[in-house]
């Protein structure tokens, strides 16, 4: 009964400390790559969107509402980078590399968010 009390808590990171352990920085300079690139694609369709530009829209929302503290939430994200999924089917070869980067730095942020 006692050692209940004698636990060590675990030490709540700050915001900043949190983006940096799932590096955030580093996923939102890659959002802005992938958002500059799917800007010049056109038409095009996925499961979730009807063409490029209705993902680029969709996509340049989230990112904004990341930077400005609105959204957290990165299954979305996990969602349209997944691999077979919506970047690839919009975007193809020419960004699997960034597609894949932020997938990896998502999918390692929804693993450790899905123990909690």
């Amino acid at each position: 009964m006692m050692s209940r009390f004698f636990k060590k808590k675990t030490k709540q990171l700050s915001k900043v400390e949190y983006w940096k352990k799932w590096q955030f920085f580093e996923l939102l300079d890659d959002l802005h790559k992938a958002e500059k690139l799917l800007a010049e694609f056109k038409g095009g369709y996925s499961n979730r969107f009807d063409s490029a530009q209705d993902f680029h829209s969709h996509l340049v929302d989230f990112i904004d509402d990341i930077e400005y503290g609105n959204q957290t939430d990165l299954s979305k994200l996990w969602i349209w980078f997944a691999p077979t999924f919506d970047w690839d089917d919009l975007v193809g070869m020419d960004g699997l590399e960034i597609g894949n980067r932020i997938f990896e730095r998502v999918d390692n942020w929804k693993k450790y968010n899905s123990n909690e």
